[in-house]
């Protein structure tokens, strides 16, 4: 089981990711985003996007505890006062596209909270070639890229988080 990194960094005051935290997890509509980047995913037996799953927790603060609470998941957050950024990072989020579909949700959730930033699912314990996800937070939105791989990714978007990644692995093993 090859489990992908979710790496989440983004620009935004406290309070208002105090006001995310609180919020609850939202059904996601699927729209012309949403069928775009689910057109571009290469799987095996690939189904109809029909529906997105929401998570079944009160608000998103108990989703993001219960990923830190549970170390197979090897999660960690940080918040950065002085330059008011947000990371959320899971080493072994998941392997599987049906799975990550509410954590996207919520992501997409989280684009109305803030200005800028973005989300990464991708092989990072594997050599990080494959991207399942990415999302970039602009403007009060949250959009899902057709990116299939690393190098499609701005390139100082992705070695931010492969360094982050790096400096937390040697941390944590």
């Amino acid at each position: 089981m090859e489990l992908d990194t979710l790496y989440i960094s983004t620009q935004i005051e406290k309070e208002r990711l105090n006001a995310f935290f609180a919020a609850r997890p939202m059904p996601a509509p699927i729209d012309k985003n949403w069928n775009q980047w689910w057109e571009s995913r290469q799987m095996y037996n690939k189904l109809a996007l029909e529906t997105i799953p929401t998570y079944s927790k009160r608000c998103i603060r108990d989703v993001l505890d219960d990923l830190l609470k549970t170390a197979s998941y090897g999660a960690t957050e940080q918040y950065d006062d002085a330059n008011q950024r947000w990371t959320f990072v899971a080493l072994h989020f998941s392997e599987n596209y049906h799975e990550i579909l509410p954590m996207l949700a919520l992501l997409k959730q989280l684009g109305s909270y803030t200005q800028t930033g973005f989300a990464l699912i991708f092989d990072w314990m594997w050599g990080g070639d494959t991207v399942m996800a990415y999302v970039d937070f602009k403007g009060g939105e949250a959009s899902l890229e057709p990116v299939i791989a690393s190098y499609e990714i701005d390139l100082n978007r992705f070695e931010e988080a492969d360094s982050y990644l790096q400096i937390l692995s040697e941390t944590l093993f």
